[in-house]
């Protein structure tokens, strides 16, 4: 296999160790060798041939989607600085990012060509209500939802009667945990709720879904003592953060798509070789954001979901990896709490082959080929 080893700006950087620890991805190693005369590189056809630069230039400009905001998740902040530092205009690709709304309508209608949503079950439901698009990379491989009860919880049992909030849906995680513990979910009075977390410890509900990277983080920091509940202890099986594409786009444009990836993937990396790497990436999303940025909070976002994925990075698998085997368990929980109409074809909702084209022998290959 040749590759190209000029790398632009800090595209050297984030190989500077000159060594396969310089792209780390989830328990996968990858490393380039360093040029000899670094300064050559200008980016466009430098980093990849010219054949592929004018594919992906064919693509046109390219919107993602962020799946909330500019907040410090795997899957986003690795798009926000894979733009920063130069990657996808490295791959030719012309790429703006704004905050999500409606992610799977929009990349359904071609509005947006990439986003990121929160797990398979956003996919899934899209498609049962006709959505025209797929999956390429799911990030994590372990439920990324939780509940949280005050510490006068000790057991789900005492959840019969309560009042539990939860945002959107109830997640069928939840729901699942709580039915594996033989505690029937419908005996408790569930609420929709918004997005302020201290509800649980002033007492307005018994227990409150969230996620493991944020409610209980933002809870700590203000003093609040909560009890974790978490799906994976019960044998509930579910996965966090994808990555999605239009159809017609994918078939259209697939070096645009792989190259995407490839990028997101070069970036997350980078940021993860170093705290002081880490920062200047929640720069850019703290500089992207309109409202307050908490750096000191994104950053325990961002370590603590990275933890998750390489602690449920299932063996022999790469970064982003999709399987009709990964997807089933919560395919079932959407059957059985009745949020889709009719069982999931899993093998069309996914496309793993672009992940599987970034990468030889278990290793990222970047720059492209």
């Amino acid at each position: 296999m040749t590759l190209d080893n000029r790398f632009t700006r800090k595209a050297l950087a984030a190989l500077a160790l000159g060594s396969a620890s310089a792209l780390v991805l989830a328990g996968c190693a990858g490393a380039s060798e360093s040029t000899d005369d670094p300064s050559a590189s200008a980016g466009g056809t430098d980093m990849i041939s010219a054949e592929r630069c004018a594919e992906n230039e064919a693509a046109g400009p390219i919107t993602f989607l962020t799946s909330f905001v500019y907040v410090a998740s795997v899957g986003l902040l690795d798009v926000v600085t894979a733009d920063e530092l130069g990657y996808f205009e490295d791959m030719c690709l012309d790429v703006t990012i704004e905050p999500g709304s409606n992610n799977t309508q929009l990349v359904s209608a071609g509005t947006a060509q990439f986003a990121g949503v929160g797990s398979p079950s956003d996919v899934m439901v899209a498609i049962d209500n006709g959505a025209d698009i797929s999956a390429i990379a799911t990030y994590g491989n372990t439920p990324a939802i939780m509940l949280m009860t005050n510490s006068d919880i000790t057991d789900l049992s005492q959840l019969v009667g309560t009042t539990a909030g939860y945002k959107g849906a109830i997640p069928p995680q939840i729901s699942a945990m709580i039915a594996a513990d033989g505690v029937d979910p419908d005996a408790i009075e569930w609420v929709s709720v918004g997005y302020d977390a201290t509800i649980l410890p002033q007492g307005q509900v018994d227990a409150l879904t969230g996620y493991k990277s944020n409610e209980p983080i933002v809870l700590e920091s203000q003093g609040y003592e909560v009890t974790q509940w978490d799906p994976a202890d019960y044998g509930i099986e579910s996965a966090f953060n994808t990555q999605i594409v239009n159809n017609t786009f994918a078939a259209e444009h697939p070096t645009a798509v792989e190259d995407f990836l490839r990028a997101s993937f070069a970036a997350y990396a980078w940021i993860n070789e170093s705290e002081e790497n880490l920062d200047e990436a929640l720069s850019y999303a703290e500089a992207l954001s309109d409202a307050g940025y908490d750096l000191a909070l994104s950053k325990l976002r961002w370590q603590t979901e990275v933890g998750l994925v390489e602690e449920s990075q299932p063996e022999g698998t790469v970064l982003g990896y999709q399987s009709v085997e990964q997807w089933t368990p919560e395919a079932e929980m959407l059957l059985s709490n009745a949020l889709i109409t009719t069982e999931p074809d899993i093998a069309a909702a996914i496309d793993p082959s672009f992940v599987e084209a970034i990468y030889a022998d278990g290793v990222l290959v970047w720059p492209a080929p």
